[in-house]
């Protein structure tokens, strides 16, 4: 068995864009020696397999190219065509120069820097086809190969072979300068408000220095620039006249939408650069750059947020264990950019379930929909509501599974929640026509597997699965003002709000006696003869009590509620998971109290099954008498706070349908009407409740249930 050498490059390590992009670069110089080294990323530092045997020889080896300046010429021919077609908005001179003048070894540089569909696109690691502001990356290499083929004589050939080998490992070096490398590395960089009072003035002003100049090796920059290669775009990447720029370049996606309006425009692009934990060949990572471009759903992830639902699904392989996000920023000037590293972004070991696949596709779909931050001349017009979705998909990508993961899912349904509601509320946004789908109810029932649902979550979750008929409206209707469009699986939002949605700042118990209203006054429009409140999920009846008795967190079911209105109960697979979920509703038998038998007596008025159990003993059929009517009155009077001609109507309506119970001259201490009445319309287990109503019967008429 062979024993493959290997050296460990712990300098070169992947927290920074520029020794990333050395890493790339002197694994290309090293394969031109040894065809058949590998690289690989250990604890996020560069590694050479089955090349060099040493880290001397890795020394030797690149010196001697920076001696006889055999690294590959960074040229840029095409500028003057591009420069034409730019102030044109065109591509027509650079298709020219690319078909007639290019050279063969020039079109791998050419195509790092350019893509060209209608007009000529820029790769953004780039700046502005080779230049970030006063940044001249081809001037930064020539300097720094000029230097390394003749060091000046103080320093010698010696001081920069030493530099070379602690770049490489990490130490200090000795010969440093800019150049112009500040876009990739950090330390290249004016460092501002660096100094003491004591320090020297400032020659050119006759003032102190406000900054020190940032200062990296030369092999660095060198080194770097062999890298970039990598990142030229394949030739299927380079084809369309709608595709997008962002994503004819491997891992480069466009900017994160601002979240604070002072964010707006802050960033440039971001990098998404892979890490791989299986040893590659130089061709198999080139391969790897070339098809780097990852797919959701069948299309080219372009922006951060696709990348990292991509991520989430897996539809990245090849070894890669993860990928670094790096943020391209616009700090000091807008025509200079810096890199910083912003996440770490691991891939799953294996692909996710089915459901939060399609649950992180819709929330994608819902952010490319959603009205966007644009420039308007020299301002930002900030809407706010892709950035805050945007971060929080990136940071449920980032979360390992057991370390946060499930409370990150919350999170992002959460934002959802909300980007929903700003659209609903603001009269600009609606006009957008913002479509959305509702996420899967299995995937909530999946987020409650680890932490079974509490008793806030069981009420809101028995909730929003209200009226799951294909004809009834889900409880999403009435919190913001969305319809479903006829016939098809999507939302919209039209351009006025339809009375339906009723819910406001107002207490929870408010919110929820006008819903049970509007339901009752759109049954009776229709002729339906029973409420509309059937439900999937029903809580247990101990839930229900603690509801009445005022013991439930009202803040906390809010959330809840917001949270679970957006997920779809409906179809076999939902249903499924809501019948899994409504097995770990359980609770005990509570003690009848007052609260329980007045809301016993109203019960059967809301839930069908119930009334037909109360029938039983009857002459009359239960098709034959229509409850909507008297339920309307009960919630008017219930909702101006008349218990007592509240209970008059239901009596009433016992008795028309030859229901006998028991005449009392007092009614039974109960809850606030308003509580009273919400909890009429939270889906529960009725066969509990039918134990309870049958308090109410008369004694003279006992029941053979």
């Amino acid at each position: 068995m062979n024993i493959l050498p290997v050296v460990p490059l712990n300098g070169l390590r992947a927290d920074s864009l520029g020794t990333y992009l050395a890493s790339l670069g002197l694994f290309s110089l090293i394969a031109r020696q040894w065809p058949r080294v590998r690289a690989v990323w250990k604890n996020a530092s560069f590694c050479l397999v089955g090349g060099p045997a040493t880290l001397e020889q890795t020394v030797e080896f690149v010196s001697e190219i920076g001696q006889e300046n055999t690294w590959t010429q960074y040229e840029k021919p095409w500028d003057k065509a591009k420069k034409a077609d730019v102030g044109k908005k065109t591509s027509t001179q650079t298709t020219l120069w690319r078909a007639l003048e290019a050279e063969e070894r020039l079109l791998p540089a050419f195509g790092a820097h350019l893509a060209l569909d209608g007009r000529v696109r820029m790769n953004p690691l780039l700046g502005t086809g080779g230049n970030a502001g006063k940044r001249d990356f081809a001037k930064g290499w020539q300097d720094a190969v000029q230097i390394i083929q003749k060091p000046p004589q103080k320093q010698g050939r010696e001081v920069l072979d030493n530099d070379l080998k602690a770049f490489l490992v990490g130490g200090a070096c000795t010969y440093l300068s800019s150049f112009q490398a500040g876009s990739w590395f950090g330390a290249a960089n004016k460092i501002y408000n660096h100094g003491n009072p004591s320090a020297p003035p400032d020659s050119s002003r006759g003032k102190k220095q406000p900054f020190r100049e940032g200062e990296i090796t030369p092999w660095a920059m060198a080194l770097a620039c062999e890298g970039l290669s990598y990142f030229a775009g394949a030739p299927s990447r380079q084809l369309g006249s709608r595709r997008q720029p962002k994503g004819a370049f491997p891992f480069v996606t466009a900017a994160i939408a601002p979240r604070g309006a002072g964010e707006a425009g802050g960033i440039e692009a971001e990098i998404w650069a892979p890490i791989w934990d299986r040893p590659m060949t130089e061709p198999e990572l080139r391969s790897l750059f070339l098809r780097g471009r990852a797919e959701i759903g069948g299309k080219g992830a372009v922006s951060s947020a696709a990348f990292a639902a991509v991520v989430v699904g897996r539809g990245v392989d090849a070894g890669v264990v993860e990928f670094r996000r790096f943020l391209l920023l616009h700090t000091t000037s807008a025509q200079t950019f810096e890199s910083r590293l912003a996440t770490v972004v691991p891939v799953p070991k294996t692909s996710p379930d089915d459901a939060t696949t399609r649950a992180i596709r819709t929330i994608v779909a819902l952010r490319d929909v959603l009205p966007s931050d644009r420039r308007a001349g020299q301002r930002w017009r900030f809407s706010g509501l892709r950035g805050p979705l945007e971060q929080t998909l990136i940071d449920f990508a980032a979360a390992r599974p057991g370390e946060g993961r499930t409370e990150q899912a919350w999170a992002l349904v959460d934002e959802m929640t909300e980007a929903l509601v700003k659209v609903d509320r603001n009269r600009t946004f609606r006009s957008h026509s913002v479509r959305f789908r509702l996420l899967p109810g299995e995937w909530a029932a999946k987020l409650f597997q680890d932490t079974p649902p509490d008793r806030e979550a069981r009420l809101a979750l028995a909730m929003s699965s209200l009226a799951q008929a294909p004809s009834s409206p889900q409880f999403i209707a009435y919190r913001i003002g969305a319809r479903k469009r006829p016939g098809g699986a999507h939302w919209e939002f039209p351009e006025s709000p339809p009375a339906r949605r009723i819910w406001s700042d107002a207490e929870l118990t408010e919110n929820l006696g006008a819903m049970a209203q509007r339901r009752v006054m759109e049954a009776l429009r229709k002729a339906v003869s029973r409420p509309p409140f059937d439900a999937t999920m029903r809580v247990a009846l101990d839930d229900m009590h603690a509801w009445l008795s005022g013991e439930v967190d009202e803040g906390r079911m809010r959330l809840w509620l917001d949270r679970l209105c957006v997920f779809d109960w409906r179809g076999e697979a939902n249903y499924r998971a809501a019948g899994e979920l409504r097995g770990r509703f359980t609770g005990p038998r509570p003690a009848v109290d007052g609260a329980l038998a007045l809301y016993a007596l109203f019960r059967p008025l809301v839930s069908d099954w119930l009334f037909r159990r109360v029938l039983r003993n009857s002459d009359i059929q239960a098709e034959q008498i229509s409850t909507c009517a008297r339920l309307d009155r009960v919630i008017a009077m219930l909702r101006r706070g008349d218990v007592s001609a509240a209970a008059d109507v239901a009596l009433e309506a016992y008795r028309s349908a030859g229901v006998a119970l028991a005449d009392f001259n007092t009614l039974p201490a109960g809850p606030d009407p308003a509580r009273l009445l919400a909890a009429l319309i939270i889906p529960v287990r009725d066969e509990q409740v039918l134990a309870v109503f049958r308090r109410w019967r008369s004694p003279a008429e006992p029941s053979t249930e």
